[in-house]
């Protein structure tokens, strides 16, 4: 006698799979995005800058070595060590003292600047930097620690406000943000 089983349906089978890899999508860009909401503008960032209504004041622009950015009319704004709120801010009251009434500015990174990792790493240099990278995933970029690396903790390197490095002890899933140095240590034995 044979006994019969029902049949699955692979269009609902499918359609929870879609809607949580949907989920998956929208939690990592929200955890990204938490992540650089207080990143710190600097040299080398590409941004796209948006007056809206006003054409001929937006478009690309990179952060220079000075830390200015060029914004049509206002001349050079300072970016390095501002947060994006913080930038857009200052261009709507500049804009809005002389040019332009009651500005709507809106900035976006494209690119950011790159990472850095070095020491007992098998390919230290200077790498691309990924939305929601952790310390682990840069280590895993470099192709992984040397025999005499101490895994754990690693020194991360960020520059404050004023532009001072600061050297933090990082553990394997801290973010690292761009224009960080990762530091992989040599362990004692």
């Amino acid at each position: 006698m044979m006994v019969r089983r029902p049949r699955r349906d692979c269009y609902s089978s499918g359609l929870i799979v879609g809607l949580l890899f949907l989920a998956g999508l929208v939690l990592f860009s929200g955890a990204a995005q938490a992540q650089l909401s207080d990143y710190l503008l600097g040299p080398g960032d590409k941004l796209s800058l948006k007056v809206f209504g006003h054409a001929d004041l937006s478009g690309q622009t990179t952060v220079g070595s000075d830390g200015t950015i060029a914004v049509p009319l206002v001349g050079q704004v300072k970016a390095a060590s501002l947060t994006v709120p913080e930038l857009q801010a200052q261009i709507v009251a500049r804009l809005n003292r002389d040019f332009v009434v009651d500005p709507k500015v809106s900035i976006e990174v494209l690119n950011y600047r790159p990472f850095f990792i070095l020491g007992e790493v098998k390919k230290a240099g200077k790498y691309d930097y990924i939305v929601g990278i952790t310390v682990r995933k840069a280590i895993a970029i470099a192709e992984g620690y040397t025999r005499r690396a101490k895994h754990d903790p690693v020194l991360l390197i960020r520059e404050d406000r004023q532009g001072t490095p600061v050297r933090y002890k990082a553990n394997l899933n801290t973010p690292v943000h761009p224009g960080d140095t990762i530091e992989v240590v040599r362990r004692l034995f």
